[in-house]
């Protein structure tokens, strides 16, 4: 069986990205390499991710021999849906929501608003998760980098 994913790749590392930055001192710029690194994420990737995140302004850089990105938002008040926001996240559970001409039974539809619960559910649930709750700490990579 096929499944397209929700949730796409470089939307789950961008969530980690500020997670780990939600762990480091606060604007401690740490850099690129560092958290390509220990996120086990291509240095490539990285930078697009990063590019996007900053262009948001969830992220700021700092430039020269000592410096890298750091967390630019208060990551009390940065949900997981605001990183996807920021990574052009646009799913919808089902067409029907997002084009409610495109079925003619959609006004009685229990199937669409099943859909349509799920889809609050989710919603209410990434706008609710702060990326103070999923920090992630140096201490917890260092057992996994080669």
């Amino acid at each position: 069986m096929n499944v397209n994913t929700l949730i796409k790749r470089e939307y789950d590392y961008a969530v980690r990205i500020c997670a780990y930055l939600a762990g480091q001192k606060r604007n401690k710029a740490i850099p690129i390499s560092r958290i390509a690194e220990l996120l086990s994420i291509t240095r490539p990737f990285t930078n697009k991710i990063i590019f996007q995140l900053r262009k948001a302004g969830i992220v700021d850089s700092v430039q020269g021999r000592y410096g890298g990105i750091y967390l630019k938002r208060n990551p009390k008040e940065l949900s997981v849906l605001d990183i996807l926001k920021a990574m052009e996240f646009n799913s919808i559970i089902n067409e029907c929501l997002r084009t409610p001409g495109i079925c003619p039974i959609i006004g009685f539809c229990k199937i669409h608003i099943f859909f349509s619960e799920l889809q609050d559910i989710l919603i209410k649930r990434l706008e609710e998760k702060m990326i103070s709750d999923l920090v992630i700490h140096d201490y917890e990579l260092e057992s996994i980098v080669f």
